[in-house]
């Protein structure tokens, strides 16, 4: 809703100031080319899509990977919560019109909400592998596997860019895959679990 969706422009405003401190490789200050996050109910996006529309003067490009629904119901949705919020255009300007020019929603949500194929949770089991960082199987997992293919079928369009992926939590999808992703787990990994409480059977 409109209220949940100011809590993300006070978080763009956060990250914008956190990525202006940064440098690339010349010493230069990096550019934001693309900002991509999961969208579920649509209040995410609008926070995020108004705040770095707002924020910077080179404005990058924002991506919502729908895990649920299609892009045309998040574009009319953010629309709606983005009125709700107050956002204020020129009158010849419908507000979906200026959603459509500030983000883009990419159709992510494969088997649906919260089902998840061998490919999806192979790919969040690896990611936590190699870099430590847990992604949730429904909305931050799927997100970023799909923009994985985004940018696998693009490779152009992202080459040189700097992306920022906007973690937004879902620990709690983990307990419904819990079995699955062990069971991936059990494959890839080379580390065992110990049973410290031994068979309680």
């Amino acid at each position: 809703n409109a209220l949940g969706s100011w809590g993300y422009i006070e978080g763009v405003e956060e990250a914008v100031g956190q990525f202006a401190k940064l440098r690339d490789s010349a010493g230069s200050f990096a550019s934001l080319d693309h900002v991509v996050f999961a969208c579920g109910s649509g209040g995410t996006a609008a926070g995020i899509c108004i705040g770095m529309a707002l924020a910077r003067s080179k404005k990058p490009r924002v991506h919502a990977m729908s895990v649920c629904d299609t892009p045309d119901y998040f574009y009319e949705m953010v629309a709606g919560i983005a009125n709700d919020m107050g956002l204020v255009l020129p009158s010849f300007l419908p507000t979906e019109e200026w959603v459509r020019q500030h983000m883009i929603v990419h159709d992510s949500k494969g088997l649906g909400y919260a089902r998840s194929t061998k490919e999806e949770l192979d790919f969040v089991t690896q990611f936590s592998l190699e870099t430590g960082i847990v992604l949730d199987p429904v909305y931050s997992g799927k997100a970023l596997y799909n923009f994985f293919k985004v940018v696998e079928e693009d490779p152009e369009t992202y080459s040189g860019q700097n992306v920022l992926f906007w973690h937004t939590g879902g620990s709690l999808g983990m307990y419904d895959k819990g079995d699955d992703l062990l069971s991936t787990l059990d494959k890839i990994s080379p580390i065992h679990r110990l049973d410290v409480y031994g068979d309680k059977k």
